[in-house]
């Protein structure tokens, strides 16, 4: 079974931020997906959706 992903990549693959761990229902209308708890390297705390995210041949969610 593979390992889930630990890291997020941003969308010019420059930097690289850490999962938190905790989650939310992402609340865009009829989106269904879960908004991943992300802490980049300035210290900023975002939520992206699942849906706007991939995990990458290395294993590592990148945001599309």
């Amino acid at each position: 079974m593979p390992k889930e992903p630990t890291h997020v990549h941003d969308r010019t693959g420059t930097e690289k931020g850490k999962l938190t761990g905790g989650f939310r229902q992402c609340t865009l209308e009829s989106c269904g997906g879960r908004k991943l708890g992300v802490r980049w390297p300035d210290g900023k705390l975002t939520f992206p959706c699942v849906r706007g995210m991939e995990i990458a041949k290395d294993g590592q969610w990148r945001i599309r």
